[in-house]
């Protein structure tokens, strides 16, 4: 072995959003395999790594909407709790 590391496979599509002071980024690799990272916002993604990331294959995909859908159904519960957007 070289010693230089794992090849990176390319990424084919890529989608990136802004979520909250973070960016969200869905994207598929060339070998087919699909994904998403949270990273600081404002930074191009070969200057920082991500924060938190994960798998978008199989059921994964399905599960990782279900906790978004969570997510903002609680957010929303939260907002109302305490009085609205300030």
């Amino acid at each position: 072995m070289s010693g230089s590391g794992a090849k990176r496979v390319p990424i084919v599509h890529s989608v990136t959003t802004k979520f909250g002071h973070l960016d969200l980024r869905l994207h598929q690799l060339e070998c087919g395999s699909r994904g998403w990272s949270l990273r600081p916002g404002g930074f191009q993604p070969a200057e920082t790594r991500p924060v938190v990331n994960g798998t978008l294959d199989g059921p994964a995909l399905e599960a990782f909407i279900a906790d978004m859908e969570i997510a903002l159904s609680a957010l929303r519960r939260f907002r109302d709790d305490v009085g609205g957007a300030a």
